[in-house]
């Protein structure tokens, strides 16, 4: 995973049509465990380089997801987190990010925790979905 800690902040309340989503929406848009999986892994890999990449462990609001780059790799590749002082901008992928890396003087390859999305199985019933299960 590479982490990467922006020279200047994203702003993220502005609307210039970059795609980038909520987490929260995101996930709900088009629930799948591996969404899931690949969140806590890219968080992970932001706690692995903090000290690297110098975050703080706090954040100031969740994180947003770019589904652009999704759609063209198959797979999310691109978080944003911004902490609490001075709204530092992180950004997450699982490949190297070109523009990320220009505007970066602090960033950071990590591994990958490759978390396995994985399908609950109750003993009394066939495999159970937990994300769209109703108990």
């Amino acid at each position: 995973m590479f982490v990467y800690h922006l020279n200047d902040p994203i702003d993220l309340e502005a609307d210039d049509g970059d795609g980038i989503v909520p987490l929260s929406y995101w996930l709900t848009d088009d629930v799948r465990p591996e969404k899931a999986a690949w969140v806590l892994e890219a968080v992970l890999a932001l706690a692995d380089a903090a000290p690297a990449v110098r975050w703080d462990g706090d954040m100031r609001h969740l994180p947003f997801v770019d589904p652009n780059v999704e759609e063209t790799t198959g797979e999310p590749a691109l978080i944003v987190i911004q902490q609490d002082s001075g709204a530092d901008s992180f950004v997450i992928s699982r490949a190297p990010v070109s523009w990320a890396e220009r505007q970066s003087e602090r960033w950071h390859e990590t591994r990958t925790r490759d978390i396995a999305p994985t399908v609950f199985a109750a003993p009394e019933h066939d495999s159970v979905d937990l994300l769209t299960a109703v108990f």
